[in-house]
């Protein structure tokens, strides 16, 4: 009873809201998805939360009993007006629907199930078809508003549908990339379609739709770019191994940096890091990942968040508000298990809001179910890294189960009470007292093989022996070596492949130094350092017999062919994005993010500046305001123009929205910035503008070429 009231005085409330609306035909503001309760991120951000009381018991026959005749009459006259081509008729039947659709999303704990059954009603009503008609219709208010509304709908069969029926409708819409107000709803509709299959998603790719994303990324609108992170991301983990290659081949991993980078909305920092993170895991891909500069931005990030703040900004959004499925949730376990920390922070952290939700919903087992648990315990036990290990923490606490103590990363030093320690985290308590009696330590440990497990120690099963195998393997790979391995044998086995490091014991044990490992063996290091894998010997050997890399310890690294300064407040959006059309244009490009030491921060900051060919300088809003008055040098836009001034760098200021000030306001050291030609940014003609820049550019490196040949 008590929910049936409140749907009708919901109801009741936003009919009479439209009913006396000027615009009462169109779809309410109220409805915009990633909008709600954020202040200035786009109009009708205003709106009252949910008026649904989490201590209600949703049932959902009881809603639906009130929902689905309303559900079938709003349908009926959208077939109407759609025969009569009547628009006003057409729109209103479309706002009746996303109201639906919507009071159904933001239904607590049940709102998953009502959401969905309504919107499967859609589709088998006849609903989706007519969405995907209007698509095509020549009234562009129509075509917003029935955008807006499939975007809403595309549950796992609606995907299906349009993946089999729609999807040529969908890539004709991403075609229209200057329309910014279908963009909103356009990249929305991707987010959901790159998340169907593998086939879906590389069909998308080739018809121009992950294009149409990577355009919208250079744009301000905070809704289109949510979408466009979102989407990358499902596209990642979603698309497998061919999509993320193309991925790579059309420089999305650059073109995530300006999101990653974005200071204005978390959601879009986030997503955009998780796509990134997906991405490095590829071992066929990584070092391109890694080269785009985006990867780095990760862990502060997280680092910075709190998971329960996190995870109430979602409860702000009708489509995040029930959190992810467990289908979804398993897309994780590879980033918590991989060799990379960028992915155990964000899988954890990512597990930690998910969490949260789920504990709103008293369904925390399905982490269990997923096999999470034992992934964060692992992290727990044996990750160096503080930030995943105080996440994987937090998760365990709030799912309710035990958090395990970290493992001492000594293992060839353990004693026999470590190892007991160990046996106990990983589940074999019940070979405590033989481990005990044998005096097994940890060089023990690391050397016991199979037979030894069988006849020493009682582990008759075969199947525990490899399920303990499989637990040793993790602990050799997270051990530390370094008292008995002064060579660093650990680190170039990590260079081959992360996973040899687990062979670092058998080879140091049996004298094995780089000098040495050159002229071994095949059958060496299968009976005298015990790896079994043939794969693994065949690896090693290949890449010791390769040919030596030349080691230049004196040379001084080339510099960035770029140095961008820029005044964080204001100026991050623009720099972020000269950063990745220089750098997709061939450019090695210095930008601080933020990761440096704060004790050598400095020195980097002005070597940077020193060994660049070129230093461009944002001049955003307010941009040289700490410098003036500023004698004593401590602002550090500052020292940057100082510094580039003092070596005679090729200077390229960029104005965007910025004041030029009083020369006699600034130093005296720096005046001569106000001296040089300026461009101004213009978003709207980003390629114009860039192709400006290249000129000033390229007439340096003109200028150092012309020099260099006249030596000769």
């Amino acid at each position: 009873m008590l929910l049936s009231l409140t749907l009708f005085l919901w109801r009741l409330y936003r009919r009479l809201s439209i009913m006396f609306s000027s615009e009462r035909l169109t779809v309410p503001e109220y409805v915009s998805r990633l909008q709600r309760g954020r202040s200035g991120s786009g109009s009708g951000s205003g709106c009252e939360p949910k008026a649904v009381s989490p201590g209600i018991k949703a049932d959902v026959q009881a809603a639906l009993a009130h929902s689905i005749p309303a559900l079938r009459s709003a349908i009926t006259r959208l077939k109407a007006s759609n025969e009569t081509s009547d628009a006003d008729e057409t729109r209103g039947a479309i706002a009746e629907l996303f109201q639906l659709v919507e009071e159904a999303w933001v239904l607590p704990a049940a709102g998953r199930q009502v959401a969905e059954e309504i919107c499967n009603r859609i589709r088998l009503d006849g609903g989706l078809d007519l969405l995907l008609q209007l698509q095509q219709t020549p009234a562009v208010e129509i075509t917003y508003e029935s955008a807006k509304l499939l975007e809403q709908i595309l549950i796992s069969e609606n995907r299906d549908y349009i993946a089999r029926m729609g999807l040529g409708v969908v890539l004709n819409l991403t075609r229209h990339q200057e329309d910014a107000q279908l963009a909103r709803s356009v990249s929305g509709i991707l987010e959901h379609m790159f998340k169907h299959s593998e086939e879906t998603s590389v069909h998308l790719i080739s018809n121009g739709a992950l294009d149409a994303l990577l355009f919208w990324c250079r744009g301000t609108d905070p809704t289109v770019l949510r979408h466009c992170a979102v989407a990358l991301a499902n596209c990642a983990m979603y698309g497998g191994h061919r999509c993320q290659r193309l991925m790579i081949e059309r420089q999305a991993a650059e073109w995530l940096f300006p999101l990653a980078f974005s200071k204005e909305d978390e959601l879009i920092r986030f997503y955009a890091c998780l796509a990134v993170t997906v991405l490095a895991a590829n071992k066929e891909i990584e070092k391109e990942v890694v080269k785009s500069g985006t990867l780095e931005l990760v862990e502060p990030f997280i680092a910075s968040l709190d998971p329960d703040d996190f995870a109430r900004s979602l409860l702000d959004s009708s489509d995040s508000m029930q959190g992810k499925t467990a289908a979804d949730l398993q897309h994780l376990l590879p980033l918590l298990d991989g060799t990379r920390v960028e992915g155990k922070c964000i899988a954890a952290f990512y597990l930690c809001v998910e969490t949260s939700i789920k504990s709103r919903q008293r369904n925390t087992k399905i982490f269990q179910e997923i096999g999470a648990v034992q992934s964060l315990k692992r992290i727990v036990m044996y990750s160096s890294n503080g930030t995943a290990c105080a996440l994987a923490k937090r998760a365990l606490t709030m799912m309710g189960e035990e958090v395990p103590k970290h493992i001492l990363p000594c293992v060839p030093n353990w004693k026999t009470c470590e190892v007991q320690t160990w046996l106990q985290q990983v589940g074999f308590s019940a070979y405590c007292e033989r481990f005990q009696e044998l005096q097994v330590d940890g060089d023990l440990l690391l050397n016991i093989t199979d037979q030894e497990l069988s006849t020493d120690l009682g582990m008759t099963a075969g199947l525990t022996r490899k399920r303990f195998l499989r637990d040793l393997r993790v602990l050799k790979t997270y051990a530390n070596y370094s008292t008995c391995d002064p060579n660093n044998m650990a680190d170039w086995l990590v260079m081959l492949d992360p996973r040899f490091r687990q062979y670092t014991y058998g080879l140091v044990q049996s004298g094995v130094d780089r000098n040495i490992v050159r002229s071994l063996t095949d059958q060496q290091l299968q009976h005298d350092c015990h790896i079994d894998n043939g794969v693994h010997r065949a690896r090693i050997l290949s890449a010791n017999r390769g040919p030596s890399k030349p080691c230049h310890t004196d040379a001084q690294p080339a510099g960035p062919d770029v140095f961008i300064s820029y005044r964080r407040t204001t100026g991050s959006q623009l720099a972020s994005l000269l950063k990745v059309h220089l750098q997709v244009r061939g450019y090695s490009v210095f930008i601080d993010v933020e990761k440096l030491e704060s004790g050598k921060f400095e020195d980097k900051l002005i070597q940077s500046v020193q060994r660049a060919r070129n230093f461009i300088l944002v001049l955003s809003a307010n941009a040289l305001d700490k410098c003036m008055g500023d004698t004593a040098m401590k602002d550090w836009v500052h020292k940057e123009i100082v510094t580039a001034l003092t070596c005679k760098k090729n200077i390229v200021p960029v104005t965007d929205q910025f004041m030029w000030p009083d020369p006699t306001s600034l130093p005296e050291d720096m005046r001569s910035i106000l001296n040089f030609n300026g461009i101004k940014w213009s978003h709207e003609y980003q390629e114009a503008t860039i192709e400006k820049i290249l000129r000033f550019l390229k007439g340096q490196q003109d200028q150092i070429d012309g020099k260099e040949e006249k030596k000769k």
